[in-house]
């Protein structure tokens, strides 16, 4: 077995325990007592969210021509998922294993990849700027101003996804023929992706109102951890607890597993309108559950199959040597 093969599940597996340690091994089994009706829900809408978004990415790599069975997609994404979840600069590392874990061909899959990626977050950023608009209109101490820097944030991302043109051509124009190589293909890769959402735009549609629904079923988890703490359940504070945990979520990617950062957004949004600071603990163990949950399968199935990659290697090497030994016997016979 070759050790480069084992290196990012050996890592995974390292970072996995680094974050039990930090939570707490006590605090995960009580968490897991205390919410043992709310939990096995979440997992279940969890599963199914990940279905759901693993259609949209085999849809989006169809467009391409490129075939991929479904449950290989979805160990791609819970093994990507992991390395991006428990190590610095998720995103960084988790969409470019993706594509090297597909072994399809590079280019289409980038393309679609990045698309399917593009679509999912661009719903996640009309969720999250929905619940911070909300957050003045339920908060016990909120004002309309409060939530003008996340909301600028936010659109300004929206605008840049939803704009026709490239933007990085423009970059790549003001750099003249200086530009590094690397800015270049950022830039092709976008012009691939914006050119791939023109020509099917009812593809790209679908996808969006499926990633529509991972967002519905994200939302859910909140009244899941409500109704099992035996709290009211009102449309604008679910809006806006899900919002500014959404909003602290994709501005704290670069932090592993989110520590700290997911517990302090979950008690500032239940603070913020009107519940417990305190049971916000539980909204963010729970999905901290589940994202750990995610990520040990993750790393289970990047190990088993990082064995078949090499046992593969090894096949095709006494393979070539077989060859090359006949061939030898013959040229002497």
């Amino acid at each position: 077995m070759r050790k480069t093969h084992l290196i990012a599940p050996v890592v995974g597996a390292v970072a996995f325990a680094w974050v039990i340690a930090h939570v707490g091994l006590p605090t995960i089994m009580e968490q897991v007592k205390a919410m043992r009706v709310a939990l096995p829900i979440v997992l279940a809408l969890s599963l199914f969210r990940l279905f759901l978004q693993t259609a949209t990415w085999s849809a989006s790599l169809k467009g391409e021509d490129v075939s991929v069975g479904i449950t290989k997609l979805m160990g791609v994404r819970l093994a990507a998922q992991a390395m991006g979840y428990l190590t610095v600069l998720g995103p960084l590392i988790s969409e470019p294993m993706k594509v090297k874990l597909l072994g399809t061909s590079s280019e289409p899959t980038i393309t679609a990849t990045l698309l399917d990626d593009g679509v999912y977050w661009f719903t996640s950023a009309l969720l999250a700027i929905a619940g911070v608009v909300s957050v003045p209109l339920v908060a016990v101490h909120g004002r309309a101003y409060h939530s003008i820097p996340a909301i600028l944030v936010l659109g300004f991302a929206v605008v840049i996804i939803r704009r026709h043109t490239p933007l990085l051509s423009s970059v790549v124009r003001a750099w003249g023929t200086r530009h590094p190589a690397w800015l270049a293909r950022a830039e092709h890769i976008e012009a691939s992706i914006r050119e791939y959402r023109l020509n099917q735009p009812a593809l790209v549609r679908r996808m969006f109102w499926i990633d529509i629904a991972c967002q519905v079923l994200l939302t859910a988890e909140v009244v899941v951890v409500l109704l099992s703490l035996h709290l009211p359940v009102h449309f604008g504070v679910v809006l806006a607890i899900e919002g500014m945990t959404r909003a602290l979520k994709m501005i704290s990617g670069w932090i592993p597993a989110r520590l700290g950062s997911d517990e302090g957004g979950a008690i500032s949004a239940f603070a913020l309108t009107g519940l417990s600071p305190l049971l916000g603990l539980s909204l963010a163990l729970t999905r901290r559950i589940r994202d750990l949950v995610g990520a040990l399968i993750g790393i289970v199935w990047l190990a088993w199959n990082s064995r078949k990659l090499s046992d593969r290697a090894n096949t095709g090497t006494c393979d070539r040597s077989a060859v090359l030994k006949e061939t030898l016997e013959c040229n002497q016979s």
